[in-house]
């Protein structure tokens, strides 16, 4: 593993060096005292008092050193061997660190955002690098600033590529994870409300996902959806690589059509160097067509051969609680896409239920729909507007919130049988009483809404 002098890294945190030896190996920084150990220096971000208590778990665990705040009178423990730096702002240096670290390695990153799609696109884009390099990708959903030290430390275990899903919850948390990450191509999978509820208006959840532009190098690529209406929004004016569009239906650099699936997942084919191509993915809907496209246009960017990304593409594994197919009680199919939901992922979920349910009886079952703002109710009624279009035969909502959705299909739907309910139990328990044999059924709701405990209430018992 590469080390650093401790001089160095004073250097580029342009700190001071209080006590210890200058030329002390560094393996790595950390900012969680829980995670020191011989090697490594520990940043006393937080301070005060809590501050020297971290400090003494950080030193009692092994760390090499810490660095401080300049106006840190006293410290906590007198042991002269141990390495400390003073400086003006920890947090800052922090950054300043982690940004050196990632310099050190010069291999293919990509970065990618997006309201819905992103753990989908990075999870593909990783399946296709594997192929190639020792890939390092962001650990689940793990996509928030202060995740990405942990991921950057680990370059030095000799990864050659790397795939970051950039997430937020707050003003600024794209843009700063991308001027450390600097994704050689960044890619912006589709724009929805989400995350209204924290950044105020819609205009500035699109000026947040453009912040990844800010990572960007010179010679780096920029990935658009052609099909996201959003994306006309984004100003990137001032951006000096190549903007690449990709869609399924309206005109882009890349396309994709052809689009066929059965329980095994869809087939589709794509235009790449002028030539047609065709791909599997063991997944379902167009979304996810879009997010392939996305990963093969990123794949092609950094060279890699079309036959690998097709390899790549059919050994994609679905996170847990994304379409994931189960067996459900009176032999009805059970689509667990509880992970997560937003308006364009939870209309989406609602067309894969519509075209795996053809000549059965399509049950979708929804929950609430969190940090939608003020659009709430219209967001919600909107779903229900688009399962009634798609002729869904049963809906079901979960939640004061998910009660807009059956209002929603009622003013536009006099066919379809809607109940709402307002604790997940009630609705397992009129499912388990009421579900027609080998219905197909679609769960799905906010993180925050727990609807897979629906799904556990519906699973075939195993002696069945």
């Amino acid at each position: 593993m590469r080390t650093i002098p401790a001089l160095k890294l004073c250097e580029i945190m342009e700190g001071s060096l209080v006590r210890g030896d200058a030329n002390l190996p560094l393996r790595g920084i950390m900012s969680r005292c829980l995670s020191a150990r011989p090697g490594l220096i520990y940043f006393d971000i937080a301070g005060g008092k809590p501050g020297n208590e971290n400090i003494l778990e950080a030193i009692s665990r092994g760390a090499s050193g810490i660095v401080v705040s300049r106006h840190k009178k006293t410290l906590p423990f007198e042991d002269p061997d141990i390495l400390v730096i003073a400086v003006p702002k920890v947090g800052e240096a922090f950054w300043k660190a982690v940004k050196y670290y990632r310099d050190l390695h010069d291999i293919p990153i990509v970065g990618v955002t997006g309201t819905s799609g992103k753990t989908t696109t990075k999870e593909m884009l990783a399946s296709i690098f594997r192929l190639r390099w020792k890939t390092l990708k962001t650990i689940g959903n793990l996509n928030l600033p202060h995740y990405v030290p942990s991921h950057i430390m680990r370059l030095n275990y000799g990864y050659e590529a790397a795939v970051f899903e950039i997430g937020m919850n707050r003003p600024g948390h794209i843009s700063k994870q991308s001027r450390v990450i600097r994704p050689r191509v960044g890619i912006i999978t589709h724009i929805g409300e989400g995350h209204v509820e924290h950044l105020g208006s819609f205009e500035n959840v699109i000026k947040e996902k453009a912040g990844i532009i800010e990572g960007i190098p010179d010679d780096g690529f920029l990935l658009l959806n052609a099909d996201d209406p959003n994306t006309e929004k984004i100003d990137y004016s001032g951006f000096k690589g190549k903007v690449l569009y990709y869609g399924l239906k309206n005109k882009a650099h890349f396309n994709a059509g052809n689009i066929t699936f059965d329980k095994r997942g869809t087939s589709f084919k794509a235009v790449i160097d002028g030539q047609e191509h065709e791909f599997f993915i063991p997944t379902f809907g167009e979304h996810n067509v879009s997010n392939a496209l996305a990963a093969i246009v990123a794949a092609r960017l950094l060279d890699l051969d079309v036959n690998m990304i097709r390899k790549g593409l059919a050994k994609y594994r679905k996170p847990a609680m994304r379409l994931q197919l189960l067996r459900g009680i009176r032999n009805s199919t059970l689509i667990n896409d509880t992970y997560n939901a937003n308006p364009g992922s939870m209309m989406a979920g609602l067309e894969v239920l519509s075209a795996l349910s053809r000549g059965e009886t399509g049950i979708a079952v929804l929950g609430n729909m969190l940090e939608q703002g003020e659009n709430a109710v219209e967001n919600h009624r909107k779903v229900g507007k688009r399962a009634a279009e798609l002729k869904i035969d049963w809906l079901i909502t979960v939640g004061r919130l998910a009660k807009q959705i059956a209002t929603g299909a009622a003013l536009n739907s006099d066919r379809m049988r809607i109940w709402s309910f307002l604790l997940k139990k009630q609705a397992v328990q009129f499912l388990r009483e009421t579900i027609p044999e080998s219905s197909v059924v679609l769960v799905k709701g906010s993180r925050g809404s727990y609807m897979e405990t629906v799904i556990r209430g519906l699973r075939r018992e195993r002696s069945q």
